[in-house]
């Protein structure tokens, strides 16, 4: 007998999709791709609009420990299109900065 399961293989088929797609971001590798999934973020938009602390904060609570500060830089560095090692030393405001900036240029 032969079971043919349709919901899971959408379900995955579209968590593998979200995963590639948010891949194409600056930093994020599969592994960041999937720790951002876990935490509700499904696409490369959503990561955009997101404020990298709060995600951070988030993936620490999920975690149950303290996850290592350079996932934060990447998170930082895909929101704002920086290489990771860039975000390290730079202040919230000024990022908050480079993200009104951004926001201005996508909007036209």
């Amino acid at each position: 007998m032969r079971i043919r399961v349709v919901g899971k293989t959408s379900e995955l088929h579209g968590k593998s999709e979200s995963i590639r797609r948010l891949q194409t971001l600056r930093n994020i590798g599969r592994i960041t791709a999937e720790k951002l999934y876990s935490i509700g973020v499904k696409t490369p938009e959503q990561m955009g609009r997101s404020d990298p602390e709060e995600l951070y904060e988030r993936l620490n609570m999920i975690s149950g420990g303290e996850v290592d500060r350079c996932v934060l830089y990447q998170f930082r560095g895909a929101v704002f299109d920086l290489p990771w090692p860039e975000c390290k030393n730079l202040s919230k405001s000024r990022l908050n900065r480079n993200r009104s900036k951004r926001r201005k240029v996508l909007d036209g």
